[in-house]
């Protein structure tokens, strides 16, 4: 959160920024003073409550929570409340393969890396949620994936030892599928990114 609004609020007036964590909001106002960036508030609330007036905002962006969101639609739905006749949201998130087998291995990957994860939704699913909202669609980028690797990824998220070691163990032994999907090797995957937009 704080890095998005590092690099956008100097394009606005004024900028805010909303996690559900304190944690969060500390870091991101470290990110900000070490900027200087001084037009951007950050405050604390839930994703399906947003403490922001209805139709005031022009540009809403999401990037890398939406898999978090517990009523992901509920989120999109107050996205719409708060932006403009003709505002825009920008979500950027991970996405799941359209096959079943390998949406479920990556989901639970995630989820056994970071218990607040939901789900990473298919293209089409993240599409579902936000057309659901009343916002038109446009996806921008559904091929760009992202390196990981693996120790370094499970360190971010401090997962516990007997968690790390099952992902682990379930990408040593991934089926062949899984394997050229996720560019598995003895020290790294990718995962897959869209960038999604929505107008009000």
């Amino acid at each position: 959160m704080g890095h998005t609004l590092r690099r956008l609020a100097p394009s606005f007036r004024s900028a805010v920024g909303v996690d559900a964590t304190r944690e969060m909001l500390a870091a991101g106002r470290g990110v900000l003073a070490g900027a200087g960036v001084a037009n951007a508030l950050l405050v604390q609330a839930n994703a399906i409550a947003l403490p922001i007036r209805s139709q005031s905002a022009d540009v809403v962006t999401s990037r890398l929570a939406a898999h978090h969101f517990a009523d992901a639609h509920g989120a999109f739905r107050e996205i719409a409340r708060i932006l403009r006749r003709g505002g825009l949201f920008l979500l950027v998130d991970n996405y799941a393969p359209d096959d079943p087998l390998l949406d479920r291995f990556i989901n639970e990957l995630e989820t056994l890396r970071d218990p607040s994860h939901v789900r990473n939704h298919t293209v089409a699913g993240w599409r579902r949620l936000l057309e659901g909202a009343g916002l038109r669609t446009t996806v921008d980028s559904d091929a760009a994936v992202t390196k990981l690797t693996t120790e370094n990824w499970l360190e971010r998220s401090q997962t516990a030892p007997d968690r790390a070691e099952e992902v682990r163990r379930r990408l040593r032994s991934a089926p062949p599928a899984a394997i050229e999907a996720f560019q598995i090797t003895p020290d790294t995957f990718a995962v897959r990114k869209l960038i999604l937009t929505g107008r009000r």
